[in-house]
């Protein structure tokens, strides 16, 4: 993970060039940062790739634009708090684009999360709930849609730095364990970043961070405008992210969503017939349309 760049292509931005934002020096100093290189792929064509993939926008500026959630339905409720990850930036910019997945960004070194991993969609609602009684930045729902992580249900809490996530493992393992519908059975634990960077780029423990990256990192952050920070969903998306982990678990045999419908089904159950029995349902007789070479 030890990233060291050639000399010739670490010329250092200075903060008087970052600040400075006139379209003139925007553009001069995009030209010179697009050309930077990281193991053979530049800057530029991990930015082009990311326009291309819709995780960056383009603007005549010579500025570029995240792109809001919109609308959307989520499969997570969120909780802000104090820690705030620039998450689309470092992962769905730096990382998947413009790193090719070779580098995990120098921005999420901190980045640290207490996870809780509810069994059942009964425990995920009930951590939801303690999740809004804690003072950290959290999301509880899904992971089954997440491809490289175990299991269907999951809450983060975030934290900043290894020693505010070993104290907050503390209070959240304390919550868990009090909860009537939760308990010591359910695993509590911390790790480091996203679970695809360690898919890609190997043991969290072992993660070596160049100079190099932070500086490129810092001169886009510079150039790139932020979307606007979550606010609390109304309660037509809440419902609806709230009905999709009823289906999930549903779908996964996760019988415990009955809770939450009165025990009503989530789709009528499918007829099942005795093999030893002697009923004949309607049409349920040889058909006529059969032949005797099927």
């Amino acid at each position: 993970m030890n990233e060291t760049l050639p000399e010739s292509q670490t010329a250092t931005l200075s903060d008087a060039t970052i600040l400075d934002t006139t379209p003139a020096q925007i553009e001069q100093d995009n030209d010179a940062l697009l050309k930077r290189a990281i193991t053979g792929w530049t800057v530029g064509k991990g930015l082009a790739s990311a326009e291309a993939a819709g995780t960056l926008l383009a603007r005549p500026d010579g500025r570029w634009q995240l792109p809001s959630d919109g609308d959307e339905a989520s499969e997570w409720i969120r909780k802000p708090g104090t820690v705030r990850r620039n998450c689309k930036f470092y992962m769905h910019v730096m990382f998947l684009h413009v790193y090719q997945q070779s580098r995990v960004p120098q921005g999420c070194a901190s980045c640290f999360k207490v996870k809780v991993a509810p069994r059942t969609v009964r425990e995920l609602v009930a951590l939801s709930d303690v999740a809004q009684t804690l003072p950290y930045t959290s999301k509880c729902g899904l992971d089954a849609k997440t491809t490289y992580t175990s299991g269907l249900y999951g809450g983060y809490f975030y934290l900043d730095g290894i020693a505010d996530a070993r104290a907050a493992y503390a209070n959240i393992r304390e919550a868990v364990d009090k909860h009537s519908k939760l308990g010591t059975e359910v695993p509590v634990f911390i790790k480091r970043g996203c679970s695809i960077y360690e898919i890609k780029c190997g043991p969290s423990d072992q993660y070596r961070f160049a100079s190099e990256l932070g500086e490129i990192e810092t001169a886009l952050l510079a150039r790139i405008d932020l979307p606007p920070r979550r606010s609390k969903p109304p309660m037509q998306q809440r419902m609806l992210t709230f009905a999709q982990w009823m289906e999930t678990a549903y779908m996964s045999g996760d019988d415990s969503y009955l809770d939450f419908t009165a025990g009503k089904r989530w789709y009528p159950a499918t007829v099942r017939y005795d093999p030893n029995g002697n009923e004949v349902p309607v049409g349920g007789g040889p058909s006529a349309c059969s032949s005797a070479a099927d």
